[in-house]
């Protein structure tokens, strides 16, 4: 039945009846005109097309989320596990969700990235998740201007600065204390770090976090000991193979990425040494295939799916209050890491 036929029926024109179907405010249909056409609605058992009925109000019924990432979107795990939780907030409120992947595009900081988005109507709300293509400039950026429109928008991970925004992330330097922290009770206290590229907004975290772990157990770190790699892997062999060219007393890696993990490995293997008889690995940021690889690999497990969960409904909660949520890591320790005198632990800290 067509929205036609139900205002012929009450007598009034398609617009008075699309005013009463969608209760829009400050309309000016009288109430006997409005009981009118509410009963041929019932009349003609008509049921408005949700997708008009959108366009009406100017709302979308629907979220977006924006990943700026340059590579193929659903090539990266994180990017899969986030968008697997927004979806399913997304679901239970019965909204749908709208993925914007226009990579390294939406890093220009001149573009009003929040402001832009929603001002297309396409989405009620926006969900901006940062990866590791995201610029400090760009999320600094963006964090100014959601706190500017004060508007439906919520940041998700690498958001350390003072505005006042919805944000959720992970507590990525208890993840990295607690790595380091392992290692030292297991007798190590030589231990290089190979670090996402310097442009990379968790870079300079990870080695004040690395650092500010060692000296709690009286280390001072060497700037020797620390490596910025670019998540390819045959980058992060040669610096494995230079790192212990050039420090053979390094006993343990900490790994800032899962795939510069899987290389690191390869490359001590390559070498000649053992894993985790000579050299322990840790892998900042957990990975499906870590439990069945020889070794297995210790990692610091961040809950990327439930960090995405948390953001919608953040996003959908309708509360104007901002809110910032940190959930916490796991570290989950398997056979890469061993004592000094070569005894694998296996369970999770």
């Amino acid at each position: 039945m067509t929205l036609r036929k139900v205002a012929e029926l009450a007598g009034v024109s398609r617009t008075t009846v699309s005013l009463v179907v969608n209760n829009v405010e400050g309309s000016r249909v009288s109430v006997k005109t409005r009981r009118r056409v509410l009963k041929a609605v019932r009349k003609l058992d008509y049921k408005p097309h949700p997708i008009a009925q959108r366009l009406s109000l100017r709302k979308a019924n629907a979220i977006g989320l924006l990943i700026p990432f340059s590579s193929p979107l659903f090539s990266n795990s994180t990017n899969v596990e986030i968008i697997g939780g927004v979806q399913e907030a997304a679901n239970e409120k019965g909204v749908d969700l709208v993925l914007f992947s226009g990579g390294k595009n939406y890093l220009d900081p001149g573009r009003e990235t929040v402001d832009g988005l929603l001002d297309q109507n396409a989405v009620d709300g926006i969900i901006i998740a940062n990866t590791r293509f995201s610029t400090r400039r760009f999320i600094e950026t963006v964090a100014r201007h959601m706190k500017k429109r004060d508007g439906p928008a919520v940041m998700l991970e690498y958001y350390w600065g003072n505005e006042d925004i919805n944000y959720v992330g992970s507590d990525y330097d208890g993840g990295i204390f607690r790595s380091i922290s392992r290692l030292v009770r297991l007798g190590h206290r030589t231990i290089g770090l190979i670090t996402p590229p310097p442009e990379a907004p968790i870079t300079i975290r990870m080695i004040a976090s690395y650092k500010k772990a060692l000296e709690s157990h009286n280390i001072s770190a060497r700037n020797q000991w620390i490596v910025n790699a670019d998540y390819t892997a045959q980058k992060t062999r040669d610096l494995t193979k230079q790192l212990i060219r050039e420090n053979p007393d390094l006993t343990a890696f900490f790994v800032g990425d899962y795939e510069m993990a899987l290389a690191c490995v390869k490359a001590v293997k390559e070498t000649g040494l053992n894993v985790p008889g000579d050299l322990s690995i840790i892998s900042f940021a957990d990975h499906e295939v870590f439990p069945h690889l020889d070794p297995s690999l210790t990692a610091v497990s961040i809950p990327y799916y439930e960090m995405g969960k948390e953001a919608a409904a953040l996003l959908l909660d309708g509360d104007r209050e901002q809110r910032q949520i940190i959930l916490p890591t796991d570290l989950v320790v398997r056979d890469s890491t061993a004592a000094v005198n070569h005894h694998p632990v296996n369970g999770m800290v």
